[in-house]
């Protein structure tokens, strides 16, 4: 509240308590605000993918396929600096309970050239594939024409 005495403006005790609740109302807003930009896709889709992930289910053509113990050890790796790591494993030699890692292990490239799309590369190859991240399950569906018949795997992993 302010009051007029002889053309000056006196501050009562109630004005200061106005003026730190707009302060602090205002700056709670601004926080709101700056906080829930539209334009965060692009980072926050790369840093979800970020990270290790162990593969838990593939389908081919919707028909799921069944993984043995060391299939289930497959992991990617999405690095922050755009590399990925893809760790195979295969039964050890003489011992079908253990896995050991495969020579079809191998690094390239990733990235996120649209909303959904993630491209893979190594060496020369490079695939574009889509994606979709719930929770912490990653699903990546590759499609692929083939004599005229589409082709469609999907790989479904869980966020180590």
């Amino acid at each position: 509240m302010v009051r007029f005495v002889k053309n000056q403006k006196i501050k009562t005790p109630n004005y200061y308590l106005m003026k730190k609740s707009f302060i602090l109302l205002s700056a709670i807003v601004l926080g709101l605000f700056s906080s829930c930009s539209d334009d965060d896709s692009a980072d926050s889709a790369e840093s979800s993918l970020m990270g290790s992930w162990q593969l838990t289910a593939e389908y081919d053509n919707g028909e799921p396929y069944e993984l043995d113990n060391c299939e289930l050890e497959e992991t990617i790796i999405f690095k922050s600096d755009g590399v990925y790591e893809f760790v195979d494993y295969d039964p050890a030699e003489g011992n079908e309970n253990e896995c050991v890692v495969d020579d079809d292990s191998s690094t390239g490239t990733w990235s996120i050239p649209s909303s959904g799309k993630l491209s893979i590369s190594e060496g020369s190859i490079v695939i574009v594939t889509d994606y979709s991240i719930s929770g912490n399950q990653l699903t990546i569906t590759f499609e692929e024409e083939y004599d005229g018949e589409t082709w469609t795997s999907k790989s479904v992993y869980k966020k180590k």
